[in-house]
């Protein structure tokens, strides 16, 4: 089966580097039934990939434009919203966009002279866990789950995005062990306090376009919690090069199938935001 849609979807109006209507037009040469846009929102700090407050104004008016015309793909105009996005901005958020893909990149809005993120610069990030956490990379991943936890259950977006995000540089930097029972009890610790939230959580192929992950976000182990604690999942590519828009799906949809869910979401054809289908 192949997954026609597509939640996660940057442009250049962001950090993406191609434009709303590059994106569209190959989600039709894929015969996408449906795919939403999600830049990411206003934040308040860390401007360099961001949108503006001018470009996110554009964003919507181009998408709500594409909308009226009632072209398939049905087209939902979404945002990625940061976890420490400041309280105006979140809110904002929530009233001008379809649905909120919520996602915790960074640990601090300032510190070190910078906006330290899990996914950002790794000479930072490693600085960061030197000099603030006392070179405890377990507590690196304490702080970053705590932050997404806190921010899902008071925000409850509509869709969790990469949850384990902080394993990126985990190998690399020597940060902590992924496959370590203490890695491994803090992160299925944190997914159980976060299905409150009653977001979906994405299986998100982004690093694995990027070259810098061989599998989704999140693992294995987590999407199966997710089975047994009844969660939804949905398919995405965190997109930011419209050639790759579909890149990785046939490999998620397995991982998806190997952790025992029979079925998934995405993104409605219609009024609905969800639709069902089989996997």
């Amino acid at each position: 089966m192949s997954f026609l849609s597509n939640a996660h979807t940057h442009t250049d109006y962001c950090d993406g580097v191609s434009a709303i209507d590059e994106t569209l037009a190959q989600a039709r040469r894929l015969g996408f039934v449906s795919l939403g846009f999600s830049g990411h929102a206003c934040q308040g700090f860390d401007p360099a990939y961001s949108m503006s407050p001018a470009a996110q104004q554009a964003y919507f008016t181009r998408l709500r434009a594409l909308q009226a015309q009632s072209a398939p793909p049905r087209i939902w105009a979404g945002l990625e919203l940061d976890a420490l996005a400041l309280p105006s901005l979140r809110e904002q958020a929530f009233a001008q966009a379809d649905y909120i893909l919520e996602s915790t990149h960074y640990l601090e809005r300032q510190a070190l002279g910078a906006s330290p993120a899990v996914d950002g610069d790794p000479l930072l990030l490693k600085r960061y866990v030197t000099q603030r956490l006392g070179g405890d990379g377990l507590a690196l991943a304490r702080l970053y789950y705590d932050i997404q936890v806190e921010a899902l259950l008071r925000d409850r977006p509509h869709i969790i995005g990469h949850f384990d995000l902080v394993r990126k540089y985990a190998r690399r930097l020597g940060l902590f062990d992924e496959h370590g029972e203490p890695y491994r009890a803090l992160a299925c610790a944190a997914l159980r306090r976060a299905r409150a939230c009653g977001a979906v959580l994405e299986v998100n192929t982004g690093a694995m376009a990027r070259g810098t992950m061989e599998t989704p976000y999140p693992s294995l182990e987590l999407l199966r919690l997710w089975r047994t604690l009844d969660g939804d999942v949905t398919v995405s590519s965190d997109c930011h090069d419209a050639r790759l828009l579909d890149h990785g799906f046939d490999q998620a949809l397995a991982l998806i199938r190997q952790a025992g869910f029979t079925s998934l979401l995405r993104l409605g054809t219609g009024e609905a935001l969800w639709e069902r289908v089989a996997v």
